[in-house]
Parts: structure tokens; C-alpha cells; sequence
């Protein structure tokens, strides 16, 4: 699940671009520097991204050690997608000038928006330890638990947020979903804040959806999970819950799509690969198995780091399998004798690579269904 798209709002808005913080020790060099940083910040702020990092990096050529330019060229270089440069800038600028208390949350964005959420958990955590009352920090940190699987967290800082006045839809929406998950009372009356906040309607029908979905009423989440795709059809996890729910009801054309479009969206999306490597073995196209197979085995450190408390009875497509039971990687096989449902004998010496896919995809999938 990535709930980039629907907290854009919160991580847009949390850039803090800082003012120019002349050093007074440069007296002479200050008005020439500061009146290009001025220059630098109004092309950021005009959206001239490109503009305002040759002047940022123009800065910094004579004057390396300004945390200020740093900082705010970090924020430029996430607005056009270079992430790993903007958390080198900004971890750059906390080295120079530890006081910039912004710029922590911005690192936090950073790692976000890069998919680290552990490591934007670790930047929130300390802007809150400075700013314990920020809601855009406590909302990020929220959703950023949420991506990781730890929602007993989310819910604390999620709900926090949520009660202080928030009505960005990303912290209703997530608030709503670890509550589906950890089957927590409230996510009716959060579907229905949604779809009277603005710019809620389509969470709202997604979340609606996925409630559904959780108690096996599949047709009626489709119904929920269609509207919502009409409305926004990029929202986190939608592509992926209308295939689960074609593939339950036996419409797997349907499902195939879906599954395709969410990966579209999120190529490591590990429940999709999973039931696109089934579908195409069903279908009889064992390449196509495998290759999928082979590239949700490649995320085998995600799925080993699920927490051992979520890994209970398994299940097998949505049925209870026995205790433990692993679905080998069929390595080394021929493509042409690889089978799912057969390469779980733990004798196989090909079998060297096993890892819980129904442990993951069980609790995530089937059980959790987002």
C-alpha cells in the first residue's frame, strides 16, 4: 500500500523554504549572496525548479557550508523526483545547522516520498520532539507507520490528528484503514466524514469498498470500489482491491487488469505479483508465473520484516492452509514444470529459497485486503 498519492496535500504543503540566514561574519559578500538567494527563492516559490537549482548550486559553490541553500535545494530536487539527492542535502544542512528545526520535517517528506518509511518515521519523531503539536508531522508520521504494517502506532497519532480538527482526507482514509485492519469499532462514521469532507468522496468509496471486502460481500464492494475508480482511479490500493474482489467472484479477465493497473502504479506492490503469477498459472502461461513469481521473491526482505504476530493461520488464495505452510520459488526449475500449487515439497532440493507468501498475502490480502 503507498498512500503517496492521497497524502499529496499534506506533503506539498510541509516544504518550509527558509530565508536566507546570512551568516553576519560575511559582511562584505552578503548583499551579492543574499540578494541571488533571494532570487533563488522566488524562482522556487514560481515553481522554476530548474531555475532556482543552478542558482541554489551557484550558491553553494562559493559558500559550501550554507545550510540555508542546502536545505531549500533539497526541497527543489524533491519537487522534480530526486529524492536520494534531496535527502543528501538535507542531511547535509541538519550536519552544518543542527537548530533547523524545518528542515526535519522536510527530511521526514523526503523519505516518504522515497518509499523509507522507517527513516521518515526517525525524522518525524524528532520534529515532534521540537514540535509536539504540529498535526502535519503528526499526521505523516501516522501514515508513514501505517506503511509499515504498524497500525496499533498509526491509530494513536492518526487519531490525534483526526480529533484536533484535521479533515485531510489521507488521515481519514488511513485512520479508517488500520481501523478496518485491527477490526477497531468507528470505520462507518469515518466512511461518512469522508464523503462529507472536501475532496473525500472517492476515499470514501475505497474505504467503503475495502470494508466490504473485509466481510466477503464482494459484488457490493465492487459497486463502492468502480465509483471510487471513477472518481480517482490512481488512488492507493483501489486497482488492487477491485482485483481481489473480480478474482473472488471468478471474473479473472477482470482481475488480471486490475492487478496489472496497480502495478502500474506500484511495481513492488508484493499481493498483486503474487496473484498474477496464480492467474497466469491457472491460465497455463508458466513464463508469465514465473516471471511474476520470481519478482515478488525479489522483495523477500519486505515480506520477511511483516511482524511475527501477524503471521498466524495461513492462507492459500483466500483459504485456510495448514500451519507453516510455504510456497517454494521453483528455482532452477524449467519454466515448463514449474507449478505453484505443487513446488512445496520441502525435500525438493530446488526448493532452496522458501519464504511465507501466505503468511503475507493471507494477512494482507485476504484478511486485510489492502
Amino acid at each position: 500500500m503507498r498512500l503517496t498519492l492521497m497524502a499529496m496535500a499534506a506533503l506539498n504543503s510541509g516544504f518550509w523554504i527558509l530565508d536566507s540566514g546570512f551568516p553576519e561574519s560575511w559582511p562584505h559578500a552578503q548583499s551579492a549572496i543574499e540578494e541571488r538567494f533571494d532570487r533563488a527563492v522566488g524562482l522556487q516559490k514560481q515553481g522554476s525548479f530548474k531555475e532556482a537549482e543552478a542558482e541554489y548550486r551557484a550558491i553553494l559553490v562559493e559558500n559550501p557550508n550554507y545550510a540555508e541553500a542546502h536545505a531549500n535545494l533539497a526541497a527543489v530536487l524533491i519537487r522534480m523526483d530526486r529524492y536520494e539527492e534531496a535527502v543528501s542535502e538535507y542531511q547535509t544542512a541538519l550536519r552544518l545547522a543542527p537548530q533547523l528545526t524545518p528542515v526535519l520535517l522536510n527530511l521526514g517528506i523526503a523519505h516518504y516520498r522515497k518509499g523509507e518509511f522507517e527513516k521518515a518515521v526517525d525524522a518525524f519523531r524528532r520534529f515532534l520532539d521540537r514540535s509536539p503539536e504540529n498535526l502535519q508531522a503528526m499526521q505523516l508520521m501516522g501514515l508513514s507507520l501505517l506503511e509499515m504494517g504498524r497500525e496499533e502506532e498509526a491509530v494513536s497519532l492518526l487519531q490525534q490528528a483526526v480529533s484536533a480538527g484535521s479533515d485531510d482526507p489521507a488521515a481519514l482514509y488511513g485512520l479508517g484503514l488500520a481501523c478496518l485492519r485491527l477490526q477497531k469499532p468507528g470505520v462507518p462514521a469515518l466512511i461518512e466524514r469522508l464523503a462529507n469532507t472536501p475532496k473525500g468522496a472517492a476515499a470514501s468509496h475505497l474505504l467503503r469498498g475495502q470494508s466490504l471486502l473485509s466481510r466477503g460481500e464482494f459484488e457490493k464492494a465492487i459497486v463502492e470500489l468502480e465509483l471510487a475508480a471513477g472518481l480517482n482511479a490512481d488512488l492507493p490500493r483501489l486497482q488492487y482491491s477491485l482485483g481481489l474482489c473480480y478474482f473472488k467472484i471468478g471474473r479473472t479477465a477482470e482481475a488480471v487488469t486490475a492487478f496489472g493497473a496497480e502495478l502500474k502504479r506500484a511495481p513492488r506492490d508484493f499481493s498483486s505479483l503474487y496473484y498474477l503469477a496464480y492467474l497466469r498459472e491457472e491460465e497455463g502461461n508458466l513464463a508469465a508465473a514465473r516471471s511474476r513469481l520470481e519478482a515478488a521473491l525479489a522483495l523477500e526482505p519486505a515480506v520477511s520484516a511483516v511482524r511475527p504476530e501477524r503471521r498466524g493461520r495461513t492462507r492459500v488464495h483466500g483459504k485456510p492452509a495448514a500451519q507453516g505452510e510455504a510456497v517454494a520459488t521453483g528455482q532452477g526449475a524449467n519454466p515448463q514444470t514449474l507449478n505453484m500449487r505443487n513446488s512445496r515439497n520441502p525435500r525438493n532440493p530446488r526448493n532452496a529459497q522458501v519464504i511465507f507468501f501466505e503468511d503475507f498475502v493471507g494477512h494482507r490480502a485476504c484478511t486485510f485486503v489492502c
